[in-house]
Order: structure tokens, then sequence, then C-alpha cells
């Protein structure tokens, strides 16, 4: 899989998500912590918990996996400690996508208002810093 898997998804990102933010929807949230997951790992090599079997750095990530988890009931993003490859991640991606950037999904979430803040939410996925001497 490749970042061309996401293309499908213009028309939703064109609707939903926001220019700057996370929008005033709950739908807007959504849409734009899927993207960040997303874009981090094609861009950066980011991961949202980096305590398994991926490295990377994972900056804010964990804050919108836990988000979701939470607010969206994305429960299959627990599978991180089954990723042992890139490919093992870009299928959790992969779900993620299918399953939250859904139009007739998105339309009910797009009633409702924003949820806490997908910028600042604690949950179980972790980013742990290595020190050099653990190298």
């Amino acid at each position: 899989m490749n970042w061309n898997y996401f293309e499908k998804y213009e028309a939703i990102n064109e609707k939903y998500l926001p220019l700057m933010g996370e929008g005033t929807s709950k739908a807007s949230q959504i849409v734009t912590a899927v993207n960040k997951l997303i874009y981090k790992w094609y861009n950066d090599g980011d991961v949202y918990d980096n305590r398994y079997w991926l490295e990377g750095w994972c900056n804010d990530l964990s804050s919108y996996a836990n988000w979701l988890r939470e607010n969206a009931n994305a429960y299959y993003l627990d599978r991180i400690d089954e990723a042992y490859t890139g490919e093992d991640y870009e299928a959790i991606l992969a779900d993620l996508a299918d399953a939250l950037l859904d139009e007739e999904f998105l339309k009910t979430q797009a009633i409702l208002s924003t949820v806490g803040t997908i910028y600042d939410y604690d949950g179980p996925f972790k980013f742990v810093e290595v020190q050099d001497e653990d190298y």
C-alpha cells in the first residue's frame, strides 16, 4: 500500500477537513485526526505509539489516536502492538480511514459539536523518548 491509497478520500477531506485547527464539529475533528496520523506516517515515518515494534517520533500523534479511540470507537488502533512492519502499520491506517472517512458516518458526526480537543487527549497510546544511551 502507499500514499495513493488514501487519494480516494479527497472529496471527504475537501468537505470536512478545516484549513486550520480541528474545526467546529465532531466530523471535522475525526477527519483532522485521521489525516494527521496518515500524513505523519507517510511524510516522516511517525507512529502514534513507539513502545512496541515500530520506531519513530510521534510528537502529538498519541493524542490524536487516543482521541479517535475514545470518541470514534477506533479500537482497532489497539493493534499497534501487532504491527511489526511498515506494511502492518499501513493496514491499521487503511482500516482507520475506511471506517472513519465514510460519508454516511461523517454526516452523523457533522451535526455534533466538538468533543474536547484532539491536541491534548490522554489514553493508552504513548510516546517514549529514547535516550542516547539506550542505543
